[in-house]
């Protein structure tokens, strides 16, 4: 099993973040916590049940790590969009894509309060395909998703696309991974990821 979780803002620093997600949808994303493997914080706000979004971005207030971290935050100087999918065999789905040429990372283990999730990061800590491709996650926490404990804004996700110059390779992968429902793919000269959400009073916005 493979499936969207959830998109992910990268940030320069939280603020920013912040202000460009609320810039994007005209609503505050509530805090969220801290994650001590990568000195790293965030804000998050549900897209319903089982998905949600956050910014995210180093804390200055964490103690230094001899890494780099998730998302690509060590070269992040504006806010990127990322996505995310969870699967229930994150090592099947690295030796998958290592089978066809593409470095997902390693699973690393991460715990935050209560939650106990599996996520890939690769050795120089960026996103493969120049953020084209997907980031991997296998929650190891049972219940509900986390979303579900979550704020609720009243964002819903309509749509993700990605374009990039490796639209043949990204297409492979994720019919490589068994994704089903996949995002719209457009050959383009420069990676972009873009994210269409609606709000609770049916405003159509666009977090890119």
């Amino acid at each position: 099993m493979i499936i969207f979780d959830h998109i992910g803002i990268a940030a320069p620093s939280l603020s920013e973040g912040i202000v460009y997600f609320q810039a994007a949808t005209g609503l505050d994303i509530p805090k969220g916590g801290e994650h001590p493997l990568m000195s790293t914080h965030n804000h998050l706000t549900a897209l319903g049940p089982d998905t949600f979004a956050e910014v995210i971005a180093i804390n200055p207030d964490a103690p230094a790590i001899d890494r780099p971290r998730w998302f690509n935050l060590d070269n992040t100087t504006k806010p990127q969009v990322a996505w995310l999918l969870r699967t229930d065999d994150i090592e099947g789905c690295i030796t998958k894509a290592a089978d066809i040429g593409i470095d997902l990372g390693r699973a690393l283990n991460l715990e935050r309060d209560h939650l106990k999730w599996r996520f890939t990061v690769r050795d120089n800590g960026t996103i493969p395909m120049d953020g084209a491709a997907p980031l991997l996650l296998q929650w190891d926490t049972k219940g509900p998703h986390p979303a579900s404990g979550m704020t609720d804004l009243g964002l819903r996700l309509n749509a993700i696309t990605i374009k990039t110059p490796q639209a043949e390779k990204l297409t492979q992968l994720l019919g490589t991974l068994g994704l089903t429902d996949k995002p719209e793919i457009i050959q383009s000269d420069e990676t972009n990821v873009s994210v269409a959400l609606q709000t609770a009073d049916n405003r159509k916005v666009t977090l890119s």
